[in-house]
């Protein structure tokens, strides 16, 4: 019997060096774990957050839809109205002229010449009449369609501002859970490093689906022969334009965002920036060393013009209020996240636009999703 003894007490010696190794690996996939959890977080944010902007677009073309139907209709109603006195008058004639026979100013005419000239000369007035009649008929069917479709776009609209409303509690709800999450789990500095990695692998495999379907739409262009490049180069592909001291515009307050650059917005515009909905009051941070600039309009409301000493220039909108601006370091608060300009029948967001070398925009959603 002792020789099993002493065979188990060496076999439980061998293990007990192994334990330090096999501790630190589950700490390793325990800060992993957390990390992933973190991301998964964050994605759905960002994809309740998508969802909300997607219905403020769809909310915005039908915005756009019902000026073009009210400007047709306007057009139509006043080609109706022209067509309707001409109608009217067409009725007087056909009347007065229904009995040549009884007609005291047609009956005149005996010879067979002159009632030939007559029969040609009410042949030409009957095809003019119908036409008059036909083109009424027609204006003012197109008409009554537009106005159909305006009620059922205007239907629409009530309908959408209650998706939006859902989308939205949805969209700050997720932001909420992120909040929790992020405040349990980024206390460890194993989980940040680890958060770190898998925003840098999911940032990469994002930019790879981009480029994959943006070469997917150039090789549809080329086969089909559309694009309307008209023998120009296409356009650059979307990329990180930020460096690795860059700093995420919301710092790392927990925000939602989503690629909707291109979406339609009001008055026929294009989005060109980047939307990511936050508390009301998150610090807005200079993503560079630079000079923050203070401006007003009626979109963006109270916003920050922002010339970066790496040579781009970023548009901050929809801020409550300016904290620092001139001359700022990177990292500073330049303002603080809000619902000016439009915003207000939004929810608090930070609008936010990248433009290198100082020239136009350019698509800021792989940059955000690389540092935020």
């Amino acid at each position: 019997m002792r020789r099993p003894a002493l065979t188990l007490i060496f076999a439980v010696c061998a293990v007990v060096p192994g334990l330090p190794a096999r501790v630190a690996h589950a700490d390793e996939s325990a800060a992993q774990k957390a990390a992933r959890e973190i991301a998964d977080a964050r994605d759905q944010a960002n994809a309740a957050s998508d969802a909300y902007f997607q219905a403020e677009s769809r909310l915005d073309s039908l915005t756009v839809e019902q000026q073009v139907l009210q400007g047709q209709i306007v057009d139509l109603q006043g080609q109706v109205t022209a067509l309707e006195v001409r109608v009217q008058q067409v009725a007087v004639n056909r009347f007065t002229r229904s009995s040549s026979a009884g007609s005291p100013i047609l009956n005149g005419f005996d010879s067979p010449e002159q009632q030939m000239q007559l029969e040609a000369l009410s042949a030409v007035i009957a095809d003019t009449s119908e036409t008059q009649f036909d083109d009424f008929a027609a204006v003012n069917h197109d008409m009554q369609t537009k106005q159909v479709a305006l009620r059922r776009s205007q239907e629409q609209t009530v309908q959408q501002r209650t998706h939006m409303a859902d989308l939205r509690d949805t969209a700050l709800s997720q932001i909420t859970h992120l909040q929790q999450v992020e405040a349990q789990r980024l206390k460890d500095v194993a989980v940040r490093v680890a958060l770190a990695a898998e925003n840098k692998r999911r940032a990469d495999k994002a930019a790879a689906e981009q480029a994959a379907q943006a070469d997917a739409r150039a090789r549809r262009a080329v086969t089909t022969g559309g694009g309307g490049t008209g023998g120009q180069a296409p356009a650059p592909r979307h990329t990180d334009w930020g460096n690795l001291s860059w700093v995420c515009p919301t710092g790392t307050a927990a925000v939602g965002f989503s690629d909707t650059w291109g979406a339609a917005r009001s008055g026929g515009r294009r989005h060109e920036g980047v939307d990511m909905i936050g508390t009301r009051g998150t610090p807005v941070l200079a993503v560079v060393d630079g000079v923050a600039q203070a401006k007003t309009n009626e979109l963006g409301g109270k916003t920050v013009w922002f010339i970066g000493d790496d040579g781009n220039s970023y548009y901050y909108a929809h801020l409550d209020e300016w904290v620092n601006l001139g001359r700022v370091n990177k990292g500073d608060v330049i303002g603080r996240l809000g619902q000016t300009g439009n915003a207000q029948f939004s929810t608090p967001h930070l609008h936010f636009e990248i433009h290198p070398g100082h020239g136009a925009a350019v698509n800021p959603y792989l940059t955000v999703r690389a540092h935020c």
